[in-house]
């Protein structure tokens, strides 16, 4: 029985998932770790259901992720011209580049106390987290993306005439689309890690984080594992429909070429 390479890769990536589950479930009915410790799985998914069942918790994970798409949808966008900006431009390089990578060097959560103190509790600040993480990324790899073009290329385009905005729409952007969907990619896994510190640390009354910290305070670590493993199925998720919408973007250019 012959069985296709996708296939096969499909198989071992919910390989070690499953084999964790059962190692969970065996550690548990062991006796190894109390319930309060560590919850079955079953325990987990009656959790799960019972608060999805409900509404309640579709509700949070609504509010997750209007938040964590609107921080990560400014912050692509913004990043993505500033790198773009700063990848054309050799003096803004110079300028803006010294203050960029030393703003960088500091963690976003550092910057928490702060911009509560600009802005206040409430939705904006916890935007402004999420936009934060997603800035970066996209903003570095659309700067590599953008200086890493093949100067033959550019050279080319001047030989056939290409002005500077058919320059950059015909050569400069194709060229560095794998480097601007890497780093579209990292922004939104950044996001999503940011999310948590930003419903965590900016008290909220909505949101995945919300109920994680709920269990927190009652000791249900049912439902903390619950939150956990929303987040990380959403996130992972989002992120395997950005890959291939990537990759199809880049086969597409390929494609084009050989044409």
């Amino acid at each position: 029985m012959n069985i296709s390479k996708r296939t096969k890769s499909v198989l071992g990536s919910i390989l070690l998932p499953v084999v964790l589950i059962i190692l969970w479930q065996y550690i548990f009915s062991a006796g190894y770790i109390a319930s309060a410790i560590l919850p079955s799985p079953h325990q987990v998914i009656k959790t799960f259901i019972i608060h999805f069942t409900e509404n309640e918790y579709s509700f949070h994970i609504i509010s997750s992720l209007k938040r964590v798409l609107s921080g990560f949808f400014i912050g692509i966008v913004s990043g993505f011209l500033f790198g773009l900006f700063i990848g054309l431009s050799r003096t803004a390089e110079k300028i803006f580049s010294p203050s960029f990578n030393a703003v960088r060097q500091i963690s976003i959560i550092g910057w928490i106390p702060l911009i509560v103190m600009w802005f206040g509790v409430n939705e904006f600040p916890r935007i402004i987290i999420i936009a934060a993480a997603a800035f970066y990324p996209i903003a570095l790899n659309t700067f590599a993306g953008v200086r890493n073009v093949p100067r033959e290329y550019v050279e080319l385009a001047s030989v056939y005439g290409y002005n500077r905005l058919k320059l950059i729409t015909r050569i400069i952007l194709p060229s560095a689309l794998p480097s601007i969907a890497t780093g579209i990619t990292l922004a939104l896994g950044m996001s999503w890690a940011m999310l948590m510190a930003a419903e965590l640390f900016i008290p909220t009354n909505i949101g995945i984080g919300t109920r994680i910290q709920i269990g927190r305070e009652k000791f249900n670590m049912a439902l903390i594992l619950v939150g956990i493993i929303t987040v990380g199925s959403l996130g992972f998720a989002m992120t395997s429909i950005v890959e291939i919408i990537a990759h199809a973007a880049d086969r597409g250019r390929i494609l084009r070429k050989e044409i």
